[in-house]
């Protein structure tokens, strides 16, 4: 029964799967020297052709990524559909991600006193899905407009919170820690079954390790205070354990932490990551955590949440591509920062 449930949808998620871009093209994407190069590369491939093409007149940079993010909404739509109501539990904490993204996106600008292009939230199913009316969000000018724009949303409860304080960081940071608290406790709150477990195993690490990458910045670069570093921390535990965020929380310099992290569970026999590097490692735990999970449990939501994870990584890799070739930056340089060896 379970198969006959998941068939098709791992079979369409396998299809993507292999129209995902490979790193020689990566590598030959680093090479090029204009943006339109690379408009013009990605024009040949399978998974951006249809996409690019219908497309017409790509001027910069902006537009560039733009249809490129579209690619995602656009499978994200195709997969979505396909699924059924229990699997759209899965989809739906994904697709809240991509509102908070939003909602940060267009924050940036309004707290630069700009109005952001929004050209890479034009896809019809973001926009028919979104909590919020996308029209009146673009209409506002203002902090406090966007705010009576999600009064009556599930996030008016967070900026009503804020009450217009601090500015975009702490608007930002706070809206990570809302979405993976709601997210996280919806999950908790779930009847035991697969799909329960598949999700912990997948958003529990992701919650651990940004919380340990914020606690390793804090204490490396910014040396504030106990207090200053568990305001920006995600209120949640799932291998660690609450009292070893808390000590860590409260450890005077980078080296206490770094005891207090290597005694945990992340850092102890076969899934150890001896080597704390930051983005590096958080990549590495988040890559495992998918592969192990599929493995695991390969008839699920789980290697659909794969490969959704797999083609947020392409586009962040592509759009890191596209603004390295508009700054000249070497290639070597690009293909290091997208962890992609020459």
């Amino acid at each position: 029964m379970k198969l006959m449930r998941y068939s098709g949808l791992i079979t369409k998620t396998k299809a993507m799967r292999g129209k995902l871009l490979t790193p020689e093209q990566f590598r030959e994407l680093t090479e090029l020297a204009t943006v339109s190069e690379a408009v013009n590369y990605l024009k040949e491939t399978s998974e951006y052709a249809k996409i690019y093409q219908s497309h017409e007149g790509i001027w910069h940079r902006g537009q560039a990524e733009a249809v490129i993010t579209d690619s995602l909404y656009q499978n994200f739509g195709k997969l979505y559909r396909f699924s059924d109501a229990g699997q759209r539990t899965a989809f739906q904490f994904v697709f809240f991600r991509y509102e908070v993204d939003l909602l940060k996106f267009y924050l940036k600008y309004l707290f630069r006193g700009a109005r952001p292009d929004m050209d890479k939230y034009t896809d019809a199913f973001f926009q028919e899905h979104t909590e919020f009316s996308l029209e009146k969000v673009k209409k506002a000018g203002t902090v406090q407009e966007l705010e009576q724009c999600l009064e009556k949303t599930r996030y008016g409860p967070f900026f009503t919170g804020m009450q217009g304080r601090g500015g975009y960081v702490d608007y930002a940071v706070g809206l990570d820690i809302f979405y993976y608290t709601q997210v996280f406790g919806q999950i908790r709150r779930m009847k035991r079954c697969e799909m329960k477990e598949v999700l912990l195993n997948i958003y529990g690490p992701q919650i651990d390790w940004l919380n340990i990458m914020w606690i390793y910045r804090s204490k490396r670069f910014y040396e504030q205070s106990p207090g200053a570093v568990a305001a920006w921390t995600i209120p949640c535990c799932y291998r660690l354990k609450k009292q070893e965020l808390h000590a860590m929380e409260a450890a005077a310099d980078i080296q206490e932490f770094q005891g207090i992290l290597e005694k945990t569970g992340y850092f102890r026999g076969r899934d150890a990551y001896v080597q704390m590097e930051d983005e590096i490692s958080y990549r590495k735990v988040l890559r495992d955590t998918y592969h192990r999970t599929s493995r695991k449990h390969p008839v699920s939501m789980a290697p659909v949440l794969q490969y959704i994870y797999e083609k947020e990584l392409e586009i962040s890799r592509l759009t890191t591509v596209i603004e390295g070739i508009r700054y000249q930056v070497p290639p070597k340089d690009i293909k290091d920062y997208i962890l992609i060896t020459a």
